[in-house]
Protein backbone atom coordinates (compact mmCIF):
# COMPACT_ATOMS: atom_id res chain seq x y z
CA UNK A 1 0.00 0.00 0.00
CA UNK A 2 2.79 2.44 1.00
CA UNK A 3 4.76 1.69 -2.56
CA UNK A 4 1.85 2.33 -3.97
CA UNK A 5 1.06 5.09 -2.20
CA UNK A 6 4.18 6.96 -2.96
CA UNK A 7 4.09 5.83 -6.90
CA UNK A 8 0.99 7.48 -6.73
CA UNK A 9 2.42 10.74 -4.95
CA UNK A 10 5.47 11.29 -7.21
CA UNK A 11 3.53 10.78 -9.88
CA UNK A 12 1.15 13.92 -9.11
CA UNK A 13 3.70 15.93 -7.58
CA UNK A 14 5.97 15.64 -10.85
CA UNK A 15 2.91 15.81 -13.09
CA UNK A 16 1.98 18.91 -11.25
CA UNK A 17 5.48 20.55 -10.90
CA UNK A 18 6.52 20.29 -14.47
CA UNK A 19 2.80 21.14 -15.70
CA UNK A 20 3.53 24.40 -14.07
CA UNK A 21 6.88 25.13 -14.81
CA UNK A 22 5.99 24.27 -18.64
CA UNK A 23 3.76 26.91 -18.88
CA UNK A 24 5.95 29.28 -17.69
CA UNK A 25 8.83 27.62 -19.49
CA UNK A 26 6.89 28.77 -22.89
CA UNK A 27 5.69 32.20 -21.75
CA UNK A 28 9.45 32.81 -20.92
CA UNK A 29 10.07 31.19 -24.34
CA UNK A 30 7.52 33.31 -26.14
CA UNK A 31 8.67 36.52 -24.40
CA UNK A 32 12.34 35.55 -25.78
CA UNK A 33 10.84 35.09 -29.24
CA UNK A 34 9.71 38.51 -29.09
CA UNK A 35 12.78 40.07 -27.72
CA UNK A 36 14.78 38.58 -30.72
CA UNK A 37 11.81 39.34 -33.37
CA UNK A 38 12.31 42.92 -32.42
CA UNK A 39 15.85 43.17 -31.65
CA UNK A 40 16.24 42.03 -35.31
CA UNK A 41 13.82 44.83 -36.78
CA UNK A 42 15.14 47.28 -34.62
CA UNK A 43 18.24 46.70 -36.11
CA UNK A 44 16.91 46.49 -39.76
CA UNK A 45 15.53 50.38 -39.04
CA UNK A 46 19.14 51.14 -38.12
CA UNK A 47 20.44 50.58 -41.09
CA UNK A 48 18.10 51.46 -42.99
CA UNK A 49 18.17 54.87 -41.46
CA UNK A 50 22.08 55.02 -41.70
CA UNK A 51 21.54 53.93 -45.72
CA UNK A 52 18.80 56.59 -46.62
CA UNK A 53 21.67 59.13 -44.64
CA UNK A 54 24.81 57.87 -46.73
CA UNK A 55 23.03 58.05 -50.21
CA UNK A 56 21.94 61.55 -49.23
CA UNK A 57 25.40 62.31 -49.21
CA UNK A 58 27.21 60.58 -51.72
CA UNK A 59 26.80 59.86 -55.43
CA UNK A 60 28.39 56.55 -55.35
CA UNK A 61 25.05 54.46 -54.65
CA UNK A 62 26.50 51.41 -56.18
CA UNK A 63 29.13 50.78 -53.77
CA UNK A 64 27.51 52.01 -50.62
CA UNK A 65 24.62 49.54 -51.29
CA UNK A 66 27.08 46.90 -52.69
CA UNK A 67 28.27 47.23 -49.01
CA UNK A 68 24.73 46.62 -47.32
CA UNK A 69 24.25 43.70 -48.95
CA UNK A 70 27.79 42.35 -48.25
CA UNK A 71 28.01 43.23 -44.91
CA UNK A 72 23.76 42.72 -43.92
CA UNK A 73 22.83 40.12 -46.09
CA UNK A 74 20.43 42.81 -47.29
CA UNK A 75 18.83 42.90 -50.68
CA UNK A 76 18.48 46.22 -51.94
CA UNK A 77 16.74 47.65 -55.19
CA UNK A 78 17.19 51.70 -56.17
CA UNK A 79 15.07 53.21 -59.25
CA UNK A 80 14.81 56.67 -60.07
CA UNK A 81 11.62 58.94 -60.07
CA UNK A 82 10.60 57.53 -63.69
CA UNK A 83 10.79 53.73 -62.18
CA UNK A 84 14.11 53.31 -63.83
CA UNK A 85 16.28 50.67 -62.52
CA UNK A 86 19.57 52.30 -61.12
CA UNK A 87 21.06 49.13 -59.21
CA UNK A 88 19.71 45.92 -58.04
CA UNK A 89 21.33 43.90 -55.62
CA UNK A 90 22.53 40.22 -56.54
CA UNK A 91 20.30 36.87 -56.12
CA UNK A 92 20.65 36.28 -52.13
CA UNK A 93 17.65 34.44 -51.81
CA UNK A 94 16.72 30.84 -51.28
CA UNK A 95 14.23 31.37 -54.33
CA UNK A 96 13.60 33.54 -56.95
CA UNK A 97 14.07 37.00 -56.46
CA UNK A 98 11.00 38.40 -58.40
CA UNK A 99 8.70 36.69 -56.63
CA UNK A 100 9.98 37.82 -53.65
CA UNK A 101 9.62 41.29 -55.14
CA UNK A 102 6.43 41.03 -56.53
CA UNK A 103 5.06 39.72 -53.07
CA UNK A 104 7.21 42.71 -51.72
CA UNK A 105 4.87 45.22 -54.21
CA UNK A 106 1.57 43.37 -53.25
CA UNK A 107 2.02 43.89 -49.56
CA UNK A 108 2.66 47.40 -50.24
CA UNK A 109 -0.20 47.68 -52.39
CA UNK A 110 -2.20 46.26 -49.87
CA UNK A 111 -1.22 48.10 -46.57
CA UNK A 112 -1.05 51.68 -48.83
CA UNK A 113 2.32 52.38 -48.10
CA UNK A 114 3.94 55.73 -48.74
CA UNK A 115 4.43 56.79 -52.45
CA UNK A 116 6.65 59.38 -53.84
CA UNK A 117 5.56 62.48 -54.09
CA UNK A 118 6.40 65.88 -55.17
CA UNK A 119 8.09 67.30 -52.35
CA UNK A 120 11.84 67.31 -52.24
CA UNK A 121 12.66 65.72 -49.27
CA UNK A 122 13.51 62.18 -47.61
CA UNK A 123 11.12 59.58 -46.00
CA UNK A 124 11.56 56.08 -45.10
CA UNK A 125 8.15 54.20 -44.83
CA UNK A 126 7.97 51.95 -41.75
CA UNK A 127 9.14 48.32 -41.64
CA UNK A 128 7.05 45.50 -42.06
CA UNK A 129 6.48 41.55 -42.62
CA UNK A 130 5.56 39.81 -45.16
CA UNK A 131 5.28 36.28 -46.51
CA UNK A 132 5.77 34.46 -50.21
CA UNK A 133 3.48 31.51 -51.56
CA UNK A 134 6.00 29.31 -50.10
CA UNK A 135 6.36 30.13 -46.50
CA UNK A 136 9.27 31.85 -46.23
CA UNK A 137 9.35 35.48 -44.21
CA UNK A 138 11.11 38.84 -44.83
CA UNK A 139 11.16 42.31 -43.22
CA UNK A 140 11.31 44.95 -45.71
CA UNK A 141 10.76 48.65 -46.27
CA UNK A 142 10.44 51.21 -48.86
CA UNK A 143 12.39 54.70 -49.02
CA UNK A 144 12.49 58.04 -50.89
CA UNK A 145 15.17 59.93 -51.16
CA UNK A 146 16.23 63.22 -52.17
CA UNK A 147 19.54 63.24 -52.49
CA UNK A 148 21.99 66.37 -51.99
CA UNK A 149 22.77 66.48 -55.78
CA UNK A 150 19.16 66.97 -56.92
CA UNK A 151 18.44 63.26 -57.54
CA UNK A 152 15.19 61.29 -56.65
CA UNK A 153 15.85 58.01 -55.52
CA UNK A 154 13.01 55.25 -54.82
CA UNK A 155 14.71 52.52 -52.42
CA UNK A 156 13.56 49.19 -51.96
CA UNK A 157 15.35 47.09 -48.85
CA UNK A 158 14.60 43.56 -48.01
CA UNK A 159 16.35 41.21 -45.83
CA UNK A 160 15.31 37.30 -45.08
CA UNK A 161 13.48 37.36 -41.32
CA UNK A 162 13.49 34.43 -39.31
CA UNK A 163 9.91 34.13 -37.81
CA UNK A 164 8.28 32.50 -34.83
CA UNK A 165 8.50 29.08 -36.07
CA UNK A 166 12.65 29.35 -37.61
CA UNK A 167 13.28 30.94 -34.38
CA UNK A 168 11.60 28.22 -32.18
CA UNK A 169 12.92 25.59 -34.47
CA UNK A 170 16.74 26.77 -34.38
CA UNK A 171 16.47 27.34 -30.44
CA UNK A 172 14.61 23.93 -29.83
CA UNK A 173 17.11 21.96 -29.00
CA UNK A 174 18.51 24.40 -25.94
CA UNK A 175 14.84 24.77 -24.94
CA UNK A 176 14.59 21.09 -24.98
CA UNK A 177 17.89 20.25 -23.38
CA UNK A 178 16.14 22.71 -20.37
CA UNK A 179 13.11 20.91 -20.34
CA UNK A 180 14.65 17.67 -19.91
CA UNK A 181 16.88 18.73 -17.33
CA UNK A 182 14.67 20.18 -15.02
CA UNK A 183 12.14 17.15 -15.91
CA UNK A 184 15.00 14.70 -14.40
CA UNK A 185 15.88 17.09 -11.55
CA UNK A 186 12.20 17.15 -10.49
CA UNK A 187 12.33 13.12 -10.74
CA UNK A 188 14.72 12.80 -8.16
CA UNK A 189 13.21 16.13 -6.29
CA UNK A 190 10.14 14.20 -5.93
CA UNK A 191 11.46 10.74 -5.15
CA UNK A 192 13.38 12.15 -2.50
CA UNK A 193 10.23 14.62 -0.87
CA UNK A 194 7.94 12.22 -1.35
CA UNK A 195 9.91 9.30 0.41
CA UNK A 196 10.74 12.19 3.39
CA UNK A 197 7.08 12.72 3.43
CA UNK A 198 5.89 8.84 3.38
CA UNK A 199 8.59 7.67 5.79
CA UNK A 200 6.63 8.45 8.61
CA UNK A 201 3.62 6.99 7.65
CA UNK A 202 5.53 3.91 6.44
CA UNK A 203 7.12 3.74 10.42
CA UNK A 204 3.22 4.56 11.94
CA UNK A 205 2.01 1.64 9.70
CA UNK A 206 4.77 -0.59 10.73
CA UNK A 207 4.20 0.63 14.44
CA UNK A 208 0.74 -0.19 14.19
CA UNK A 209 1.70 -3.67 12.96
CA UNK A 210 4.15 -4.24 15.64
CA UNK A 211 2.17 -2.42 18.67
CA UNK A 212 -1.37 -4.61 17.67
CA UNK A 213 1.00 -8.05 17.19
CA UNK A 214 2.88 -7.48 20.51
CA UNK A 215 -0.47 -6.84 22.29
CA UNK A 216 -1.68 -9.88 21.05
CA UNK A 217 1.09 -11.27 22.07
CA UNK A 218 0.68 -10.03 26.13
CA UNK A 219 -3.13 -10.51 25.61
CA UNK A 220 -2.60 -14.15 24.68
CA UNK A 221 -0.07 -15.14 28.15
CA UNK A 222 -2.48 -14.37 30.72
CA UNK A 223 -5.73 -15.51 28.87
CA UNK A 224 -4.04 -18.94 28.35
CA UNK A 225 -3.05 -19.39 31.98
CA UNK A 226 -6.05 -17.73 32.90
CA UNK A 227 -8.11 -20.81 30.99
CA UNK A 228 -5.81 -23.22 32.11
CA UNK A 229 -6.22 -22.39 35.60
CA UNK A 230 -10.42 -22.39 35.17
CA UNK A 231 -9.80 -25.72 33.72
CA UNK A 232 -8.14 -27.02 36.78
CA UNK A 233 -11.15 -25.97 38.67
CA UNK A 234 -13.48 -27.74 37.26
CA UNK A 235 -11.80 -31.14 38.21
CA UNK A 236 -13.97 -31.80 41.27
CA UNK A 237 -10.89 -33.65 43.43
CA UNK A 238 -9.02 -30.49 43.85
CA UNK A 239 -7.95 -29.16 47.90
CA UNK A 240 -9.46 -26.23 49.51
CA UNK A 241 -5.69 -25.35 48.85
CA UNK A 242 -5.18 -26.13 45.10
CA UNK A 243 -8.75 -24.40 44.41
CA UNK A 244 -7.22 -21.23 46.11
CA UNK A 245 -4.21 -21.39 44.50
CA UNK A 246 -5.85 -21.90 40.85
CA UNK A 247 -7.67 -18.10 42.01
CA UNK A 248 -5.23 -16.58 43.10
CA UNK A 249 -3.48 -16.97 39.82
CA UNK A 250 -6.39 -15.44 38.00
CA UNK A 251 -6.63 -12.87 39.90
CA UNK A 252 -3.40 -11.94 39.61
CA UNK A 253 -3.35 -12.42 35.40
CA UNK A 254 -6.89 -10.54 35.80
CA UNK A 255 -5.18 -7.76 37.39
CA UNK A 256 -2.00 -7.89 34.76
CA UNK A 257 -4.52 -7.43 31.43
CA UNK A 258 -6.61 -4.80 33.18
CA UNK A 259 -3.35 -2.85 34.02
CA UNK A 260 -2.11 -3.51 30.32
CA UNK A 261 -5.68 -2.45 29.44
CA UNK A 262 -5.24 0.70 31.19
CA UNK A 263 -2.10 1.22 29.96
CA UNK A 264 -3.07 0.95 26.33
CA UNK A 265 -6.23 3.71 26.96
CA UNK A 266 -3.61 5.97 28.27
CA UNK A 267 -1.76 5.36 25.32
CA UNK A 268 -4.70 5.88 22.58
CA UNK A 269 -6.36 8.47 24.45
CA UNK A 270 -2.54 10.26 23.57
CA UNK A 271 -2.13 9.23 20.37
CA UNK A 272 -5.63 10.77 19.41
CA UNK A 273 -5.27 14.25 21.84
CA UNK A 274 -8.29 13.47 23.16
CA UNK A 275 -6.72 13.41 27.17
CA UNK A 276 -6.34 16.49 28.75
CA UNK A 277 -3.79 17.65 31.99
CA UNK A 278 -5.90 18.64 34.79
CA UNK A 279 -3.15 21.45 36.20
CA UNK A 280 -2.87 22.31 39.88
CA UNK A 281 0.02 23.72 42.18
CA UNK A 282 2.25 21.11 43.32
CA UNK A 283 4.28 20.92 46.54
CA UNK A 284 7.17 19.40 45.85
CA UNK A 285 7.96 18.14 49.46
CA UNK A 286 4.84 16.36 49.80
CA UNK A 287 5.03 14.63 46.29
CA UNK A 288 8.95 13.60 46.81
CA UNK A 289 7.81 11.88 50.20
CA UNK A 290 4.92 10.24 49.08
CA UNK A 291 6.69 8.93 46.41
CA UNK A 292 9.91 7.71 49.06
CA UNK A 293 6.88 6.26 51.52
CA UNK A 294 5.64 4.40 48.64
CA UNK A 295 8.44 2.75 47.07
CA UNK A 296 10.70 2.66 50.24
CA UNK A 297 8.67 -0.72 51.50
CA UNK A 298 9.43 -2.05 47.61
CA UNK A 299 13.17 -1.51 47.79
CA UNK A 300 13.41 -2.88 51.49
CA UNK A 301 11.80 -6.16 50.28
CA UNK A 302 14.33 -6.00 47.50
CA UNK A 303 17.28 -5.23 49.42
CA UNK A 304 17.62 -1.81 47.83
CA UNK A 305 18.57 1.50 49.77
CA UNK A 306 16.39 4.29 48.61
CA UNK A 307 17.72 7.59 49.49
CA UNK A 308 16.01 10.69 49.06
CA UNK A 309 17.66 14.54 48.41
CA UNK A 310 15.32 17.24 48.04
CA UNK A 311 17.33 21.13 47.75
CA UNK A 312 16.79 22.80 51.19
CA UNK A 313 15.66 25.95 48.98
CA UNK A 314 12.20 26.65 48.71
CA UNK A 315 10.77 25.45 45.53
CA UNK A 316 8.69 28.01 43.25
CA UNK A 317 5.15 27.84 42.19
CA UNK A 318 5.27 24.57 40.06
CA UNK A 319 1.76 23.28 38.27
CA UNK A 320 1.38 20.21 36.89
CA UNK A 321 -1.16 17.56 36.61
CA UNK A 322 -0.21 15.89 40.73
CA UNK A 323 -1.77 11.96 39.63
CA UNK A 324 0.50 12.14 36.27
CA UNK A 325 3.58 13.24 38.04
CA UNK A 326 3.11 10.53 40.50
CA UNK A 327 2.52 8.12 37.74
CA UNK A 328 5.27 8.83 35.14
CA UNK A 329 7.91 9.50 38.76
CA UNK A 330 6.64 6.04 40.04
CA UNK A 331 7.35 4.77 36.20
CA UNK A 332 11.17 5.41 36.56
CA UNK A 333 11.23 4.64 40.05
CA UNK A 334 9.85 1.35 39.48
CA UNK A 335 12.27 0.54 36.67
CA UNK A 336 15.22 1.37 38.92
CA UNK A 337 14.12 -0.94 41.49
CA UNK A 338 13.82 -3.41 38.29
CA UNK A 339 17.00 -3.48 37.05
CA UNK A 340 19.18 -2.78 40.29
CA UNK A 341 20.14 -5.84 42.27
CA UNK A 342 20.67 -6.65 45.86
CA UNK A 343 22.42 -4.27 48.12
CA UNK A 344 22.23 -1.72 45.61
CA UNK A 345 21.46 1.82 46.37
CA UNK A 346 18.58 4.52 44.30
CA UNK A 347 18.96 8.27 45.14
CA UNK A 348 15.41 10.22 43.96
CA UNK A 349 16.84 13.83 43.96
CA UNK A 350 14.73 17.22 43.05
CA UNK A 351 16.57 20.25 42.42
CA UNK A 352 16.17 23.89 41.18
CA UNK A 353 18.38 24.99 38.43
CA UNK A 354 17.33 28.39 37.11
CA UNK A 355 13.76 28.18 35.75
CA UNK A 356 13.75 24.42 35.48
CA UNK A 357 12.77 21.83 38.10
CA UNK A 358 14.94 19.04 37.71
CA UNK A 359 14.30 15.14 38.71
CA UNK A 360 16.79 12.55 39.07
CA UNK A 361 16.22 8.89 39.34
CA UNK A 362 20.08 7.06 40.05
CA UNK A 363 20.83 3.69 40.56
CA UNK A 364 23.68 1.64 40.40
CA UNK A 365 22.12 -1.42 38.35
CA UNK A 366 23.35 -3.53 35.07
CA UNK A 367 23.00 0.03 33.47
CA UNK A 368 21.47 0.15 29.41
CA UNK A 369 23.77 -1.02 26.24
CA UNK A 370 24.15 2.08 24.20
CA UNK A 371 22.11 -0.35 21.24
CA UNK A 372 19.56 0.05 23.14
CA UNK A 373 19.09 3.37 24.43
CA UNK A 374 17.81 4.77 21.21
CA UNK A 375 14.60 2.09 21.47
CA UNK A 376 14.01 2.02 25.05
CA UNK A 377 10.95 4.48 24.61
CA UNK A 378 9.30 2.36 22.24
CA UNK A 379 6.35 0.77 22.89
CA UNK A 380 6.79 -2.50 23.95
CA UNK A 381 10.58 -2.95 23.85
CA UNK A 382 12.84 -4.51 26.42
CA UNK A 383 16.30 -3.78 26.13
CA UNK A 384 16.68 -6.84 28.89
CA UNK A 385 15.29 -9.69 26.74
CA UNK A 386 16.26 -12.30 29.31
CA UNK A 387 13.62 -10.45 32.20
CA UNK A 388 10.79 -13.12 33.05
CA UNK A 389 8.93 -10.70 35.16
CA UNK A 390 5.67 -10.89 34.00
CA UNK A 391 4.04 -7.56 35.23
CA UNK A 392 6.29 -5.17 33.01
CA UNK A 393 5.22 -5.27 29.36
CA UNK A 394 7.72 -2.64 28.15
CA UNK A 395 5.04 0.25 28.25
CA UNK A 396 5.81 2.40 31.09
CA UNK A 397 9.08 4.33 29.65
CA UNK A 398 6.74 5.04 26.69
CA UNK A 399 3.92 6.39 28.68
CA UNK A 400 6.33 8.51 30.70
CA UNK A 401 8.26 9.97 27.68
CA UNK A 402 4.71 10.90 26.35
CA UNK A 403 3.46 12.57 29.73
CA UNK A 404 6.52 14.02 29.91
CA UNK A 405 5.95 15.75 26.69
CA UNK A 406 2.37 16.88 27.53
CA UNK A 407 3.95 18.54 30.46
CA UNK A 408 6.57 20.22 27.85
CA UNK A 409 9.05 18.65 29.96
CA UNK A 410 12.70 17.20 28.64
CA UNK A 411 14.54 13.44 29.72
CA UNK A 412 17.82 12.59 29.40
CA UNK A 413 19.76 9.53 30.11
CA UNK A 414 23.67 9.39 30.95
CA UNK A 415 25.40 6.91 32.73
CA UNK A 416 25.87 6.63 36.15
CA UNK A 417 29.46 6.07 37.41
CA UNK A 418 30.55 2.81 38.09
CA UNK A 419 27.26 1.35 36.37
CA UNK A 420 23.84 1.94 36.20
CA UNK A 421 21.57 4.91 34.48
CA UNK A 422 20.37 8.19 35.76
CA UNK A 423 17.04 9.89 34.42
CA UNK A 424 16.67 13.23 34.52
CA UNK A 425 13.38 15.08 34.19
CA UNK A 426 13.51 18.33 33.77
CA UNK A 427 10.18 20.81 33.61
CA UNK A 428 10.27 24.58 33.16
CA UNK A 429 8.44 26.61 36.11
CA UNK A 430 4.88 27.58 35.28
CA UNK A 431 4.18 25.10 32.61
Amino acid sequence: MIKKLRKQLTILFVASVMLIFTLVFCILIHGNINTEKKSNTDFFNRITTSLVFALENTSDCKRELENIQKNYNMFSLLLNREEQVLYQGSDIFKENTDHVLASFQNEIEKEAMYYLNDTPSSSIGGSFYFHTSTGLSYIGTRCDIAANDGGFYKLYLIQEFNDTVMILKKQFPLYFLIWLSVFIAIIFLAHFIIGKAVKPTELSIRSQKEFIASVSHELKSPLAVILSSAEAIGFCDMSAQQLKNQTNIIDSECLRMSKLIQDLLLLSSIDTKTWTLNKTEIDMDSLMINLYEKFEPLCTKHQITLNLDIDEQTFPQFKADIDRMNQLLSIFIDNAINYSSANSEILLRAALKKNTIVFSIIDHGKGIADKDKPFIYDRFYCADKSRTRKEHFGLGLSIAKELVSMHRGTITLVDTPNGGCTFQISFPLLI
